[in-house]
């Protein structure tokens, strides 16, 4: 049926006002539903994952220390300090994570490795190079007969703050050097952020042919060298970060001769320092 002429008109009109409506309409919201439908499709990427950190730690150093305080222009030397890090292995001194929580009454290893590392008990077992001549680790400067020192480390955390251990030692070359057991706790203060004190103490133990060893030099004993007890120490450390990479420390300790060791020992009372300069990889 023709649409009669008096309505063409006006139905023409409303026909285009129509689609101009809805073309605006369509303008309008077209943006945000293409926006929005492509974020729907489009899959979200994972962020970038961080770049590992390198399991490898190591410190440098160096530190100047004396043997005896008391004769220093004799005793005192200049030496490097080295550490480095692989997991549950370590070389030398130790690194940054636990060097403020170090217990003084132990001393530097050579090739270490932490068989138990917990909060609180640390069990660790080492090897190192010993110059027989000054009983202190072979570090490419000092001369002398060198032996092959294996040792078992056994470490508890009684508080926070304090911590008892037990280190056990063997020439495994049959040098003479024979065997150790010292036996050590520590408090650890700390200061500030950046600083802690250690106070440690321990005793030791060994077999004869070490103080036979050790003290060869020395008037031989009124009897026979017998296994015993030798020396019963004490010492002070402070440690403190300069920035997150440096920092420096200094250490005295003094030591009183037990048993025949005391006989043959120049003096009651012995005292060596030391001060050093570190630097830590991270």
């Amino acid at each position: 049926m023709s649409t009669p002429p008096c309505l063409r008109l006006p139905l023409t009109a409303l026909t285009a006002c129509l689609c101009l409506a809805a073309g605006a309409a369509l303008a309008q919201t077209s943006p945000d539903d293409e926006s929005a439908t492509t974020s729907q499709d489009r899959p979200e990427l994972p962020d970038p994952a961080p770049a590992p950190a390198s399991d490898w730690q190591y410190a440098l150093g160096l530190k100047l220390k004396a043997d005896d305080v008391a004769h220093p222009g004799k005793q005192i030397k200049l030496r490097p300090v080295i550490g480095l890090r692989h997991g549950r292995w370590r070389i030398g001194q130790n690194t940054s994570e636990d060097w403020l929580r170090f217990s003084g009454y132990r001393k530097d290893t050579g090739i270490e490795y932490d068989w138990k590392d917990s909060d609180k008990l640390k069990v660790a077992l080492s090897l190192r190079i010993q110059n027989i001549t000054d009983n202190e680790s072979f570090d490419g400067f000092g001369s002398g007969k060198n032996t092959l020192r294996g040792r078992a480390s056994i470490s508890y955390r009684l508080t926070p703050r304090w911590s008892m251990g037990v280190d056990f030692t063997q020439d495994l070359l049959a040098r003479g050097d024979g065997t150790t057991v010292t036996l050590g706790g520590s408090y650890l203060w700390p200061l500030a952020e950046r600083s802690s004190l250690s106070i440690n103490s321990g005793v030791n133990w060994a077999t004869a042919d070490h103080w036979q060893t050790q003290y060869r030099t020395a008037p031989a004993p009124a009897s026979p060298w017998r296994a015993g007890l030798g020396g019963l120490g004490a010492g002070l450390s402070y440690r403190y970060s300069i920035r997150p990479q440096w920092a420096w420390f200094g250490t005295v300790s003094t030591s009183r001769a037990l048993g025949q060791v005391n006989e043959v020992s120049p003096s009651l009372l012995t005292w060596s320092g030391q001060i050093g300069l570190l630097y830590f990889s991270r």
